[in-house]
């Protein structure tokens, strides 16, 4: 070991999260939670001030839901006045709050609250308990694999949780270029691949070549409200609907009833990626006011699972489009589709994607694992232990810049490779000012109101000149993980100038310390 520490590869999922090492034999390796499963539920059951995770905190769901935090992952960075936001708030059986700066927490009772990024670094902390089990020695770094779609305020979330968790983050890793990684596509020669990876919570699509141990990413979209959670979601609606004509009651605004009816549907839509007929069993649905409880039970067909799910099948579509378009090239021009993720064992959404992209996709055998496996061999990779391969990344979305409330001027756009450093110069518009205020914006558009504000900033203690004297040179850096670093220098005199922030998306620095403490000192 070295005095960094051990490091791993990580998917942290919406449903499901991996952790995976490479062995001494230089093969990659999942590893196995106490219940000896390969993947480890992304749930959080706090029992008072006990904390239960992954398959223990399954009871949860059914006799604590308004406890029992699944899907966290989607939270992550996310604004409460977000409209999606809005819409899982009405379904989920825990309660979804606004934090001070208007991020989206979760609501555990009166007067407690949790951030995604506790929730999150809690199931990371598992996961890295059990990379230490395997080793017998620390592990404090990660690769940690997010959706290629993740705006900078989500990675700066997901960065967040895996220091909470007392995990570095080595880089994060685009999901679809992780596939591709752990699919073995860096041992290809001059081939031309489309990942499409759907999952828990999002859908990624990413458009890579591969070339002489050169893995290019040329374009990356997605969209961060399509999985396997909105297909259920499809699923629960209609059978609430099925609950109020065949047993009379409206089960609508009962979280116990619409969790046990989503879990019961889950289980269905597994069955049916193999079937074309599966059942609906909920053993308690509701108790009467005598205490009797009424079952529910219906036949599932595949069709009916399709039908109530097509709006979102068909939005499979404008990504690949996207993507292919940001490549610069037509769907005939792709070499091989690959899938990722469990959401793709639908036959629909299989349907799908091969009449989008005019070719049968290769099916990889271990959809849920891939991804946590090109993590791995990413960790090699930086490591030195494997040669040969250069990766090349891409900014998921374009930064803009402006000043004074006027209009946005983009300085990175889409799809520049990363890491990238541009810069905008300002001057003093009076006399002896002495700061500059400047916001940054995640998107393209000259309208601030069609972009995601990241931050404000202030350039302060400016030396006193006439106006227009002062000119302030503004660095504007994105790293391979996506994040933003800013900068700022008196262009006359090159003096470097203070920089300081007004406000912020996700947690303050002193509060991720505090979490990260604090978790330590609990376990």
């Amino acid at each position: 070991m070295t005095a960094k520490g051990r490091a791993v590869g990580i998917d942290l999922g919406t449903s499901n999260s991996v952790v995976a090492v490479i062995d001494n034999d230089g093969m990659p390796r999942i590893l196995t939670t106490d219940e000896g499963m390969t993947t480890l539920p992304s749930i959080v059951w706090f029992v008072g001030r006990r904390v239960i995770i992954g398959e223990a905190a399954r009871e949860g769901l059914d006799s604590s839901p308004e406890t029992t935090v699944f899907g966290a992952k989607r939270l992550l960075g996310r604004r409460f006045d977000h409209p999606e936001i809005a819409k899982l708030a009405r379904i989920l059986p825990y309660d979804l709050v606004a934090a001070p700066n208007g991020d989206t927490w979760i609501q555990l009772a009166p007067g407690r609250t949790i951030s995604p990024e506790e929730v999150c670094a809690m199931i990371l902390r598992e996961l890295k308990q059990t990379a230490e089990r395997h080793f017998g020695e620390p592990v404090t770094r990660a690769v940690i694999t997010i959706p290629a779609w993740y705006d900078a305020a989500q990675r700066q979330a997901t960065k967040d949780a895996a220091q909470i968790a007392g995990l570095g983050v080595i880089r994060l890793l685009s999901e679809p270029t992780a596939a591709a990684f752990g699919h073995g596509a860096h041992r290809g020669a001059n081939r031309r691949y489309l990942v499409c990876d759907l999952g828990g919570g999002t859908f990624d699509v990413a458009a890579v070549d591969v070339d002489g141990g050169i893995f290019e990413v040329l374009a990356t979209t997605g969209d961060p409200f399509l999985g396997g959670d909105d297909v259920d979601r499809a699923l629960v609606e209609n059978l609430v609907r099925d609950v109020r004509v065949s047993k009379g009651f409206d089960v609508s605004t009962d979280a116990i009833a619409i969790e046990r009816l989503r879990l019961a549907a889950q289980r269905a839509k597994h069955e049916l990626s193999s079937t074309s007929q599966a059942a609906v069993h909920v053993a308690e649905l509701v108790q009467l006011p005598s205490g009797k409880g009424i079952e529910y039970n219906r036949a599932l067909r595949r069709d009916e699972v399709e039908l109530w799910s097509a709006p979102l099948i068909r939005r499979l579509e404008p990504p690949i489009s996207q993507a292919l378009a940001g490549a610069r090239r037509g769907r005939d021009q792709v070499d091989e589709v690959l899938l990722v993720g469990g959401s793709t064992r639908m036959p629909a959404v299989r349907r799908e994607l091969a009449r989008v992209t005019g070719r049968e996709p290769s099916v990889i055998a271990n959809p849920e694992e891939v991804v946590a496996i090109g993590a791995a061999l990413e960790v090699a990779r930086l490591e030195g232990t494997i040669e040969g391969v250069l990766l090349i990344d891409v900014a998921a979305r374009g930064l803009s810049i402006s000043v004074a409330g006027g209009d946005c001027e983009l300085v990175i756009a889409q799809s520049s490779v990363v890491p990238t450093r541009e810069h905008r110069v300002f001057a003093t518009r009076q006399d002896d000012q002495a700061r500059i205020e400047f916001d940054i914006w995640e998107g393209e558009a000259p309208e601030a109101a069609k972009n995601r504000q990241l931050g404000r900033y202030a350039v302060v203690d400016l030396p006193e000149a006439p106006a227009g004297d002062v000119l302030v040179l503004v660095e504007v850096t994105l790293d391979t993980d996506g994040t933003v670093r800013l900068g700022a220098t008196e262009l006359v005199s090159g003096d470097r100038l203070q920089l300081e922030q007004l406000f912020h998306a996700g947690l303050a620095r002193a509060d991720v310390i505090r979490l990260a403490r604090q978790l330590a000192e609990g376990s």
